[in-house]
C-alpha cells in the first residue's frame, strides 16, 4: 500500500472518528433487544453512528446503525492495527481486511450472512503470503497452503466439510 493511500486511510479514519464523537452514541449507552439496538426504553431502534471505547478512552469501534442494525462499514482499533469490516442489516457481510500499523494487509477475506466464505489470506510483515484457503459457510474447506516468509511453501492441509484436518 503506498503512503499516500496510507495517509488517505488515516485521514478517514480521524475525519469519521472525529465526526463520531462530535455526533454518535456509545455503542455501551445502547440497549441490544433480539438484535437491535435501542436507545433505553425507545420504541424506535436507533440509527446513527456508534462508537465503543477501551478502558483508556481511546475508540476500539466506529460504525454506523441503521433502523438498529450494524450496517456498512465498521472499523475496529486493534493495537494501532485496524479490522475493517462491513455489516448489512446487523449481519457481518462483504470484503474484510486487517490493517497493519504501518498500512500493509495482515489478511483478508469475505463474510456472508454472518459466516466466512470464500478466499482468504493472511500475511508477513513484508507483505508474503503467510497462508491462504477457502471458506465455505463457515468452514475450512479444501487445500490450505502455507508459505515461509519467502514465499515458499513448508505445508499443506486438506479440509473436507463438517471434518477435522487430513
Amino acid at each position: 500500500m503506498s503512503n499516500i493511500k496510507i495517509t488517505f486511510l488515516f485521514l478517514i479514519i480521524i475525519f469519521v472518528s472525529e465526526s463520531v464523537l462530535a455526533k454518535g452514541i456509545s455503542l455501551s449507552q445502547l440497549i441490544n433487544k433480539n438484535g437491535q439496538y435501542f436507545i433505553g426504553d425507545q420504541l424506535i431502534p436507533y440509527s446513527g453512528l456508534s462508537l465503543s471505547y477501551f478502558k483508556n478512552g481511546t475508540i476500539k469501534y466506529v460504525g454506523n446503525i441503521e433502523n438498529g442494525k450494524k450496517h456498512g462499514v465498521w472499523l475496529r482499533y486493534l493495537n494501532g492495527s485496524i479490522w475493517k469490516e462491513n455489516y448489512f442489516e446487523g449481519k457481518l457481510e462483504g470484503p474484510w481486511e486487517w490493517i497493519r500499523t504501518n498500512g500493509k494487509i495482515w489478511s483478508k477475506g469475505t463474510y456472508k450472512n454472518n459466516k466466512k466464505e470464500g478466499k482468504e489470506k493472511h500475511y508477513y510483515s513484508n507483505g508474503q503470503v503467510y497462508y491462504e484457503g477457502q471458506y465455505r459457510n463457515g468452514k475450512q474447506v479444501g487445500r490450505w497452503k502455507y508459505y515461509n516468509d519467502i514465499g515458499k511453501i513448508v505445508s499443506e492441509i486438506i479440509y473436507d466439510i463438517g471434518q477435522e484436518p487430513q
